[in-house]
């Protein structure tokens, strides 16, 4: 039946949150079902922006490079970005580039609390002519399978991950520590339709000077399959809880699709928009993924 042969096939993300990977969870979801081992390697570029809580305008460019392997019920994903920006005081947290809420940070500091997402979208000459390219943080996600639709009633994923503080200090990409992050996630199919949910818990290092409290979160979201070759929608809402006190929780909605070009290479395109002061205005990236 189709509704078997759909959730048997991958909604696959490239992690912008992914990101968001799909990112990063959405993406060590895929495949889990092939019996043969397998290694994947994949690579896109983002382009992300917001005022944030800052009062100039950032805009980050990301080029990725990852590396999957997977079997029948375990995926290990890793990655690392490359970074282009005209500000430093972001770094990225799982499926979100968020602020790193660093004083000292942005030519006008930070912002008070509470105030409106994007109110300063002015990107100035100065600010561009400053551009600085550095290294990323390397990122290492793995996602078990615990149950299966064949036999039960959902999917079941638990995801640890962990962030390695590979950007250097002065490229003011990333806070310098070890981020932790662990998560469930479930999936059911019905027809070509598969809905997705997440709950997790990420342990953030706190930056100098900056006292981050270690968020909850969640997210759900409808997928499509809209070929029987495994190309496929995804329509996704993921949010955490506070990080600090004075600002909105980070939160945004993404679609995806991801296209299946042949039996060894797909391409993924994805939009986000955030929905509050601790996240982006805007995200979009395209890649591609090569199975070997």
């Amino acid at each position: 039946m189709k509704s078997r042969r759909a959730g048997k096939t991958s909604i696959n993300f490239i992690i912008i949150f992914f990101v968001l990977i799909t990112s990063s969870e959405i993406t060590c979801q895929s495949n889990m079902y092939s019996d043969n081992s397998r290694w994947t390697l994949s690579t896109s570029f983002q382009v992300t922006g917001g005022g944030y809580i800052y009062n100039e305008y950032n805009i980050l460019y990301l080029l990725y490079g990852g590396i999957r392997y997977q079997n029948k019920n375990l995926s290990l994903y890793g990655y690392i970005p490359v970074v282009a920006q005209n500000n430093p005081g972001l770094t990225q947290s799982g499926m979100m580039i968020i602020p790193t809420g660093r004083e000292n940070e942005g030519e006008g500091g930070m912002m008070n609390g509470g105030n409106m997402h994007g109110e300063n979208n002015s990107l100035s000459q100065t600010s561009m002519m400053n551009t600085q390219i550095s290294l990323g943080d390397f990122y290492l996600y793995g996602s078990y399978q615990l149950l299966n639709e064949i036999d039960n009633p959902l999917d079941i994923f638990i995801n640890p991950g962990i962030k390695f503080p590979t950007a250097t200090g002065s490229s003011g990409i990333g806070t310098g520590q070890f981020d932790y992050s662990l998560s469930l996630n479930f999936r059911r199919s019905i027809e070509s339709f598969v809905i997705l949910a997440e709950a997790g818990f990420i342990k953030l290092g706190n930056p100098d000077g900056v006292d981050y409290k270690d968020p909850f979160t969640y997210g759900f979201g409808l997928g499509k399959f809209i070929s029987q070759g495994g190309s496929s929608v995804l329509f996704y809402f993921n949010s955490y809880t506070k990080i600090l006190d004075n600002y909105e929780p980070p939160r945004q909605v993404t679609l995806g699709l991801n296209l299946k070009l042949d039996s060894t290479k797909s391409l993924s395109f994805i939009g986000s928009k955030g929905l509050s002061s601790y996240s982006p205005d805007f995200s979009a990236s395209a890649g591609i993924n090569f199975n070997l």
